[in-house]
């Protein structure tokens, strides 16, 4: 094993209330000098890897590189010297909810935490233990006695003993009783211990002696009744039957890195992305954009940016020349010359200023429209598992922010004029006074090297403050959505404690940010006026005499602290423009969808086979050795319970899911999902409705002839009567979502699109008919059927009723095929398609018949009561 870890945890906020795990895990790797993707992470945790399981997270530590073991140990060990740091710990927040954190370092009674809800953080040992997630489980007896006796046990008990005064002789004879006695005698021991210690704590019991003996007592008495000598909450294993009860913490602990990670072919494609994504460069890809539009403009703006700042050398020295103006020149003439000279130089300094300026906001605006068109270009390419792993505010706030790229190349442009003006200032100070050269020198270098040695610590609180002010982006998007079920719940009080708890969080990270700036450029202006007033008082102790250079000199030494505090200034505003890069280049280095093998150039009915797939989704299966062959045109119905892995079936097709195990192919290649979406229509209720008209909605997915089919698709669709409901007919707006329709509205806009789509190859119907009365749904599946009657179809449905006329039926269950049959068949014979019919029909019975239930109808907005 092999890297040292850095002193400081890396500090990683965890963007949802589920991602703890992966940013644990990204703090451990990035400590031990494991560079891995965060989002990589999120994107594994959420297909092949559980990021909410403990042993999921030990799992991928190892694969990963890290030496990690997962141990349950009594929690009052964490705390002591030679339990392994750094380790992942299960904590237990106010709302009883388990949440990790890594436990990075003891130093002298705290405890160095990264909490990724919170970032990295100090805490009093005795504080971070009362968090501690105490978890209990059932083991052998022995295996217990086992560890007990072993030399790991052996040592902590000696670090606690040792803490209350009980050491040497006294402890050996304590402890030797543990190997000797059977387990339940051990634990006491243990038990003994716990007390006594909380005891002494309390100033109730002296340390040394007095406790030695009052352990042994009472493990004596302890082992033959245990809970009245000691109580229970002291014990860490109590006897159930032949085996043990054992309470502590659980535990990840990192022992170093391995010295050689799993190859990357064993691991799994996320995790093998996450180890390969080299880290984030926005400076990089910004610098390639300014270089597609060619360098000329660059550094032609470098070039006058230089001559500006000489220009202000030269403008420091005419100032200096008209002190002395009316002795030098005499003539009327002369002074005017001069003054009119003047006027001319700064003319001409402002000229080359709003020139730069404006090359600048240029040069900005360019970058902008390059990103945009690069993200506009990328977007389409990357695979929902990009959108789905990340927040849709998170989305959102990258898409809001994309306009402050603009302000990067002013950013850029007065760094490089305050450098060259800080050069030349202290070359400068060189030349009219070459003793003080070295000095100047050395002030100028303090100057940049301050705002240097911060910008770390800055970024790191900026990014925790963006990170925080993302999870109140997404609290509140949330809010917003739910507004409704919070009302009818009354979770006012949870949803604004859950809100002010987030937002203290936000406040503290911004007042620990503005903090350190403001300290930072205190410091700043602070050192730099005392190393320049040193500089001026060492040239002036020489004893020379005070002459106009000298008056010059101060000017310069005493602008070095100004250009430090400029400096420091754009050093406090690069964090936030580099987080926020950062979130805006990262799509361009994601990874984009996979296409498998060239696209297919078949045409007609598509043939679909699966063979032996597997399909995981956060760790856990969905699907599982999925074998079924779909011929070219055939109309298969897809039944099972909630939850059976249904959609998830058409999902693979759609490339939503990529199987973990297996191979799907079509027509005989394997699935190319970016081709075959481009020849599918598809149906669900999830699909996007646009706040466009009616026509723009039908149209979406159409190609440009297709504006002749529109009659005979809202025909089909039944949308006559939908069009001619609305004040401007096919024109009208549908609302956000298609907020101005009912729910069955919106499906038969949906239906419509997918019916516009020309010449599909395969049709996915899931739950297509979803908030329309069973007479339509019935009408509407026909018309679909006869729509695309030579087209390969799969239709997901739960009315069991409308399957009875496919030529076929699929039965999943728990992820599996279990069934595979005509319908007439299936129902023919016990079965489980039969147990869900009969069940169907029960519930429709039961509506028809039942005395108890009263039947309400809405019939133009009018709720009607039907009598039985």
């Amino acid at each position: 094993m092999s890297g040292p870890r850095r002193w400081l945890a890396p500090e990683v906020v965890q963007t949802s209330s589920m991602d703890c795990g992966p940013a644990a895990l990204k703090c451990l790797l990035e400590g031990h000098g494991i560079p891995v993707s965060y989002g990589r992470l999120r994107e594994a945790c959420q297909t092949s890897v559980d990021g909410t399981s403990i042993d999921a997270i030990e799992a991928v530590a190892n694969h990963l590189g890290l030496a990690a073991e997962q141990v349950l140990v009594p929690a009052d060990h964490v705390m002591l010297p030679s339990t392994t740091l750094p380790a992942i710990v299960v904590v237990r927040h106010a709302d009883e909810a388990t949440h990790f954190v890594v436990l990075w370092r003891r130093v002298r009674g705290w405890v160095q935490v990264m909490d990724p809800a919170i970032g990295r953080r100090w805490l009093r040992e005795a504080t971070f233990r009362a968090a501690i997630y105490r978890h209990g489980t059932r083991v052998p007896a022995a295996a217990w006695h086992g560890w007990a006796r072993s030399a790991e046990a052996a040592t902590a008990w000696r670090e606690r003993l040792a803490a209350i005064g009980v050491a040497g002789g006294t402890a050996d004879r304590l402890l030797a009783t543990v190997t000797a006695a059977d387990w339940q005698h051990a634990a006491a021991i243990d038990a003994a211990i716990r007390l006594v210690t909380a005891l002494v704590d309390a100033r109730a019991l002296p340390p040394g002696s007095d406790a030695a003996r009052l352990i042994a007592a009472l493990a004596d008495r302890a082992a033959a009744d245990p809970f009245t000598a000691i109580p229970e909450t002291y014990w860490s294993a109590v006897p159930a039957g032949d085996d043990a009860v054992v309470r502590g913490a659980v535990l990840v602990t990192i022992a170093g890195r391995h010295t050689a990670a799993a190859p990357a072919a064993d691991l799994p494609p996320e995790l093998a992305a996450a180890l390969a994504e080299p880290p984030a460069t926005p400076l990089r890809t910004l610098v390639a954009m300014l270089r597609a539009d060619g360098l000329v403009a660059p550094v032609a703006l470098m070039f006058a940016t230089a001559l500006a700042a000489g220009a202000l050398m030269l403008e420091a020295l005419l100032f200096r020349g008209l002190i002395d103006v009316a002795q030098r020149l005499p003539m009327g003439l002369d002074r005017l010359t001069a003054g009119v000279a003047l006027l001319v130089f700064i003319a001409v300094l402002l000229t080359i200023e709003l020139a730069t300026g404006s090359a600048a906001l240029r040069m900005g605006r360019a970058l902008e429209v390059r990103l945009r068109i690069a993200l506009l270009a990328k977007l389409p390419r990357l695979a929902d598992r990009y959108f789905q792993s990340r927040p849709i505010s998170d989305m959102a706030d990258r898409s809001h922010n994309i306009h402050g790229i603009r302000s990067v190349p002013g950013i850029g442009l007065r760094f490089v004029e305050t450098v060259f003006e800080l050069a030349l200032t202290a070359l400068a100070i060189a030349l009219i006074a070459p003793d003080s050269g070295l000095a100047a020198a050395g002030v100028a270098l303090l100057t940049i090297a301050m705002p240097l040695v911060i910008q770390p610590v800055l970024n790191e609180r900026d990014l925790r403050v963006r990170n925080h002010a993302g999870a109140l982006h997404g609290f509140y998007l949330d809010a917003i959505l739910g507004l409704a079920p919070i009302r009818a719940h009354g979770a006012q009080r949870a949803v604004a404690r859950q809100h002010e708890g987030l937002l203290v969080e936000w406040a503290h990270a911004m007042r620990r940010l503005a903090r350190t700036a403001v300290t930072a450029d205190g410091a700043q202006a602070l050192i730099g006026t005392m190393a320049a007033a040193a500089l001026v008082a060492s040239h002036l102790s020489r004893g020379r005499g005070v002459g106009g250079a000298d008056l010059l000199l101060v000017f310069w030494a005493l602008k070095l602290p100004g250009l430090g505090s400029r400096l420091a200034g754009l050093a406090q505003s690069y964090p936030g423009q580099r987080n926020v890069l950062l979130r805006l280049v990262e799509p361009l280095d994601a990874r984009e969808e996979r296409i498998a093998g060239p696209a297919p150039t078949a045409e007609g009915p598509a043939a679909i086979a699966f063979d032996a797939v597997d399909i995981v989704a956060g760790g856990h299966p969905i699907l599982t050795k999925l074998s079924v062959r779909i011929a070219p045109g055939e109309h298969v119905a897809i039944v099972g319970t909630s939850g059976a892995g249904k959609s998830t079936l058409l999902g693979v097709l759609l490339g939503w899911h990529l199987p973990a195990a297996g191979t799907v192919t079509v027509d005989g290649a394997p699935l190319c999902a970016v081709a075959l979406r481009a020849t599918t229509a598809w149906v669900d209720p999830a699909i996007q409705l646009w706040n466009r008209s009616l026509l723009d909605n039908l149209l979406y997915a159409a190609t440009d002839d297709a504006i002749g089919q529109v009659g005979p698709v809202m025909a089909a669709a039944r949308l006559r009567g939908i069009a001619r409901a609305l004040p401007e007919g096919l024109q009208t707006m549908l609302g956000e979502g298609g907020g101005l329709l009912s729910g069955g509205e919106g499906q038969r806009v949906r239906f419509g699109r997918a019916l516009m789509v020309a010449d599909p190859r395969l049709v996915l119907l899931d739950e297509p008919f979803r908030g329309l009365d069973r007479g339509q749904r019935e009408t509407l599946l026909a018309e679909a059927r006869v729509w695309w009657a030579e087209t390969t179809l799969l239709c997901v449905t739960h009315d069991l009723a409308e399957t009875q006329a496919f030529d076929r039926v699929l039965v999943i269950e728990d992820g599996r095929l279990i069934e595979d049959g005509a319908p007439a068949v299936l129902a023919a014979a016990p079965s489980r398609y039969r147990d869900l019919l009969d069940a169907e029909t029960a519930v429709q019975d039961a509506l028809r018949k039942g005395t108890a239930l009263r039947q309400l109808t809405m019939v133009d907005g009018l709720v009607v009561e039907r009598a039985r």
